[in-house]
């Protein structure tokens, strides 16, 4: 039954993803599914463009069941020079349909199904992604994530946004700050632009670079990276760090 549940997830997701889409922002991540019953996180983000704009959010997280997690997500920004302001509140569903092995390596599969309630009477937004993680030859994991989100309400945009997250990283040796756990890769953002008007690939926001990430026995855990424009359409580089504590 629970399979069941899961197929059915999983094809919805599939054919939200065919008419929707979300925009890159400074705080975005390449996910993973990774769902373990009972497990609970809170994480703040942050990032920095090359225009002195910045984004932050804290989120909380639950798993409720093995396949099943809810995070909830509070947004703020602050453009360059302006004061701080609240941009949304966001409430992500997780579900997972197909499990990595017992000793973490190997294939998982998810989608997650995301709600964004927009203050100040702009639209709200519908997104769903579908998330994908493969850890393979010992040490390297890649991960790709298929964004799909349009606006809701009277005052929504037409058609929707559509995008990819692509990340390969390898582990490296722990202990340095006394880590049980690193990794450093590289990742690719990409925005295609929405299904209404999809520009030539210059136009379209394509970046590249390097992250990393750490974590530590007592549940804590760093990710940083850092992303250059790759075409006319992308912003010239930003910069991000996440910090969090699973308990």
């Amino acid at each position: 039954m629970m399979l069941s549940i899961r197929s059915c997830l999983f094809l919805a997701a599939a054919g939200a993803l065919a008419g929707t889409a979300q925009a890159q922002s400074l705080t975005a991540n390449a996910g993973s599914a990774n769902i373990t019953a009972g497990d609970r996180a809170a994480e703040f983000r942050a990032g920095l463009d090359d225009e002195g704009n910045v984004q932050s959010r804290v989120h909380f997280e639950q798993a409720f069941t093995g396949w099943y997690q809810l995070r909830a997500i509070a947004a703020f920004r602050q453009p360059d020079g302006e004061d701080w302001d609240y941009s949304g509140m966001t409430l992500e569903n997780w579900f997972q349909w197909s499990e990595e092995s017992s000793d973490n390596t190997g294939f998982n599969g998810g989608l997650r199904l995301a709600y964004t309630f927009t203050p100040d009477g702009a639209p709200d937004e519908f997104a769903a992604r579908l998330t994908l993680t493969d850890r393979f030859a010992g040490n390297w994991e890649w991960r790709a994530n298929l964004i799909a989100a349009t606006e809701t309400g009277d005052q929504r945009a037409d058609g929707a946004e559509l995008e990819s997250r692509l990340q390969l990283t390898r582990a490296l040796p722990a202990g340095w700050m006394d880590t049980t756990g690193m990794r450093f890769g590289a990742e690719l953002f990409s925005e295609y632009g929405t299904t209404e008007d999809l520009p030539g690939l210059d136009q379209q926001a394509h970046q590249f670079g390097p992250v990393f990430k750490a974590e530590w026995d007592n549940g804590i855990y760093l990710q940083t990276a850092v992303r250059a424009g790759l075409t006319s359409g992308s912003d010239d580089f930003m910069g991000k760090i996440f910090v969090g504590r699973e308990f």
